[in-house]
Formats: structure tokens, C-alpha cells, sequence
């Protein structure tokens, strides 16, 4: 198979794509500048990216049971995903979240994240936001693009998580709250909370109060599906900030079912329940 090149993806992905409008009134937002009169323009999904850049025979993948499946299509395989194109692509999930009722009625199911997309071989890298509910899976869409990326750029990854993310998953409008993996590389407090994070592995009180509405919308949306009051008392958000490697292999414990211990901890890491 010939050598994959990186650069030449990155910048397919990053070239916005030209696209027919499909109903002459609708809002389709003009975020570069181009859209005309009948067409609008868009960033490619990630295999779309993969065929401009001549790889099509790469959206495909072996799955766990040696059939083929889609590249990109589990979230939790991601990072996985990226090193099947190029050891080269590094990955890194900022926030990883799971949702589902209490109690667990089969009601849904929530998964999503928001990741950072980037090489040393292209000046090129993207933030990347994948959802899926009730397995309806939205593949990874660039949320944004940046070109030879500076510090103060990366230190806004938080605030874009928890405020002005595309579904607002980790917003105060929402209800989704059940697990929260934050990545511990980026500040989700003050600078003086981050401080103590790393001294004295402290979790940030201003990240639990930004929680603390998110469960109160839990327990309302619980009431409202005529849950029982002593099930709508337990609804609660556990908050951990940990190291990208227990985020990517799903290694964080609060409690292991068969020790009754937990994760043990390293430098600034923290979990808390929001309440």
C-alpha cells in the first residue's frame, strides 16, 4: 500500500468544500465568506477528506470480528482510528462524556466528544466534535481549523467545551451529566485552582458549580418522566480530570466492583461528584 500522507489530508480537511443548496431559503450560514446564490460552502467530514486526498480505499477498517466497518465510526475507537492512517496523527480527546437516565429505563443513551487533531507534519490542526445518541452516530465533524497553532489558542479548548461547544453537551442548558472525563493537560478552573490541582491534586470548586445546574436539569427532567423521588435523589454527576491515557483506554475506576478501590491517582488528577 502506498505511504500515507498527512499533509496532504490535513489539507483536504481543512479546504472548505463547495455545495449545492438544496432549499434556495434556508439558513445556510456564510462562515467563509464564499456562498452564492445556489451554493454554500462547508468543511468535509473526515472521510470525505480521506477520498479528496485520493485515500478511499482507507474509510474502510477491520472490525473486532474480522468483517469491515466504517474508519471513524465508534467513538471510543478513535484515537485508534488515526494511528490505522499514520502513527504520525496524534489525537486527544479534551472532554469525554456518557449519559444515560436514572434510573436506567433504555430511555438513551448519550456519548460524545471533543478532541484535539494534529501532527507534527502538517502546520494544520482541528478540533474534532463526534456525538452519538441512541447509536445515531454523528462521525467527527471539524468544529475548527487552525494554522500553526499558538499556546493561548489551546487555553481556550476549555471554554470552548464547556460553553460554546456544537451541542452545548457540557453547557447549563443541558441535562447530560452521568460520567465526565476531562483531560488534565488544560486548565478547567482558575489559575489558582489549576495551581492546586497540580500541588495537591484539589479538584476545582468553580467546576462543580458549573455542574451543580446540569444535575438540578437531570433530576427536573427525571421528575418530569415520573420517577419515584427516592431514584430523582441519587442523580449526580461524577467529574473526573485524568490523564488522556485513562480517557482513551477507559481505565478510571471511582470504585473497582471487585477490590472496592479506586483508580490510583496521579499528579494532578482529581474526581469529584458534582453534589
Amino acid at each position: 500500500m502506498r505511504k500515507f500522507d498527512i499533509k496532504k489530508f490535513f489539507n483536504e480537511l481543512a479546504k472548505p468544500e463547495k455545495r449545492k443548496k438544496l432549499n434556495p431559503n434556508g439558513n445556510y450560514p456564510d462562515e467563509f465568506g464564499l456562498n452564492t446564490k445556489d451554493h454554500f460552502y462547508s468543511l468535509p467530514s473526515l472521510e470525505d477528506a480521506l477520498i479528496n486526498a485520493g485515500y478511499k480505499e482507507l474509510t474502510m477498517t477491520e472490525d473486532d470480528y474480522g468483517g469491515e466497518t466504517f474508519l471513524f465510526s465508534e467513538i471510543d475507537n478513535l484515537h485508534k482510528n488515526f494511528k490505522i492512517l499514520d502513527k504520525d496523527i496524534d489525537y486527544s480527546p479534551i472532554f469525554h462524556l456518557r449519559d444515560t437516565p436514572e434510573p436506567d429505563d433504555g430511555l438513551y443513551y448519550k456519548l460524545e466528544e471533543l478532541g484535539y487533531l494534529s501532527s507534527k507534519k502538517s502546520d494544520y490542526s482541528f478540533l474534532l466534535w463526534s456525538d452519538n445518541y441512541n447509536s445515531n452516530f454523528y462521525a467527527p465533524e471539524v468544529l475548527k481549523v487552525y494554522k500553526n497553532i499558538k499556546k493561548e489558542e489551546k487555553k481556550t479548548f476549555t471554554k470552548i467545551a464547556l460553553k460554546e461547544n456544537i451541542s452545548s453537551a457540557l453547557g447549563k442548558d443541558t441535562h447530560y451529566c452521568k460520567f465526565v472525563f476531562l483531560n488534565n493537560a488544560y486548565n478547567w478552573g482558575t489559575d489558582s485552582e489549576y495551581k492546586e490541582l497540580l500541588s495537591k491534586n484539589k479538584f476545582p470548586q468553580s467546576l462543580k458549580n458549573h455542574f451543580l445546574p446540569i444535575v438540578k436539569n437531570k433530576m427536573k427532567f427525571a421528575k418530569e418522566c415520573g420517577n419515584k423521588p427516592s431514584d430523582i435523589k441519587k442523580i449526580n454527576s461524577l467529574i473526573a480530570i485524568i490523564d488522556e491515557k485513562r480517557i482513551k483506554n477507559k481505565s478510571f475506576r471511582p470504585v473497582d466492583t471487585w477490590t472496592s478501590k479506586g483508580t490510583k491517582l496521579g499528579k494532578g488528577e482529581a474526581w469529584e461528584f458534582a453534589k
